[in-house]
């Protein structure tokens, strides 16, 4: 009995252990395929976002997602400002200069992060305490590196991007929700009566 009562104690201890280590083996191309199934399946969304531009300028506010493609964020602060796609459509209005972008997205192209993971990228996995980081390398994107944060689902937490001159873009997600009721009207955005309307100032190609 005593020797038995050793060796169940010796198993719970190992499990923890085992199990880490099985978490710890995964290669980053199966972390990419699962996180891209993850994302791609992904009916809607809602929750909390921190944007933090290329011009280092932080954005606090809330966003709404649809698929296929379809994006509402409202940030609050600093500003108040409105970015909604309809997945054809790019619609990005600041209220308080009664000012609004228009750019038209390009037919077939789906800009979605899981979208940009192409085999161009070099990816290792590792597990942390709740999730797992994905980062992926490469020479010859624009973005030469990508840090991913997601959960133990493979559900994106945030992401970290470092262009090729250095300059870094990032956003986090808090709060997020896949059962909240999400409106279809909502992504076709009405330009209010008086606002200034500018075509594709961002220079989408």
């Amino acid at each position: 009995m005593v020797a038995y009562m050793k060796r169940l104690k010796m198993i719970l201890v190992l499990l923890p252990i085992l199990y880490t280590s099985s978490l710890l083996s995964i290669t980053g191309e199966d972390a990419v395929q699962k996180f891209q199934h993850r994302m791609r399946d992904l009916s809607k969304l809602t929750g909390i976002i921190s944007w933090t531009a290329l011009n280092g300028q932080t954005y606090a506010g809330s966003f709404k997602y649809l698929a296929p493609g379809k994006i509402y964020v409202k940030f609050t602060s600093p500003i108040e400002k409105i970015l909604v796609s309809n997945g054809k459509i790019l619609w990005i209005y600041t209220p308080g200069n009664k000012m609004c972008g228009i750019h038209e997205l390009r037919k077939g192209i789906n800009s979605g992060i899981a979208a940009m993971m192409d085999s161009d990228y070099n990816a290792v996995a590792t597990v942390g305490d709740s999730g797992y980081t994905i980062k992926l390398k490469s020479d010859k994107k624009q973005y030469r590196e990508i840090l991913l944060s997601v959960d133990e689902t493979y559900l994106l937490k945030g992401a970290i991007f470092k262009r090729e001159d250095n300059r870094i873009l990032s956003f986090s997600i808090s709060d997020a929700n896949t059962k909240a009721e999400v409106k279809e009207n909502l992504f076709d955005f009405k330009v209010p009566k008086g606002v200034q309307v500018v075509k594709n100032p961002l220079n989408l190609r």
